[in-house]
């Protein structure tokens, strides 16, 4: 007969299944959340663009094919700012193939055209 092997007390065995959803979760969540942030703005902008305009793009061969991107979404040519995220995946992407694929997301406001200088007649 072969050795029994001793059960786990249900108690044991619920908590272990709600650490390993845990664990799922807080995976997943480290995964889609922002694993760098770099933002650029100009010194004195005009008034930005109350939304956030995404591209996704990616750099290929450690940066000798990239895609190029237009910010077509301003109309006024002007960028008030730009930021580049990277999540922990792709950043995970980025470390298992040595930099040789670089996915990051750009996020980029536009600038509102800039009011002229002007007289007020009386």
């Amino acid at each position: 007969m072969p050795p029994r092997t001793p059960r786990l007390p249900s108690a044991v065995a619920g908590r272990s299944t709600i650490a390993a959803k845990s664990l799922c979760i807080l995976s997943a969540m480290m995964l889609l959340d922002g694993c760098a942030y770099h933002r650029v703005v100009v010194a004195v902008p005009n008034a930005p663009d109350q939304y956030y305009h995404p591209v996704s793009t990616t750099a290929v061969g450690w940066g000798v094919i990239e895609e190029q991107r237009v910010a077509d979404k301003c109309l006024t040519n002007a960028l008030s700012e730009v930021r580049v995220r990277t999540s922990l995946g792709q950043a995970l992407i980025t470390v298992l193939t040595l930099g040789f694929v670089q996915p990051a997301r750009v996020e980029y406001r536009c600038s509102k055209l800039p009011t002229g200088v002007g007289e007020i007649e009386p």
